[in-house]
């Protein structure tokens, strides 16, 4: 039989370190991708409601 090869390691040490292809971000500043995101989702959720409501007003109408 086999022995086990004892190869797991019992530390692991993680480094952060800045992106090279992205530019620093300023904290002060908000980031550019997360405002765009949230503007995306903002014009969808927007777009989604008027839909609900001219789909709720049809519906409320009296069959001719």
């Amino acid at each position: 039989m086999a022995r086990p090869r004892r190869t797991e390691a019992a530390r692991v040490r993680v480094v952060l370190e800045p992106s090279r292809r992205l530019p620093a971000c300023d904290p002060a500043k908000p980031d550019p991708r997360l405002v765009e995101l949230v503007r995306m989702l903002a014009r969808q959720a927007a777009k989604d409601f008027i839909e609900a409501e001219g789909k709720r007003k049809a519906d409320n109408r009296l069959p001719e």
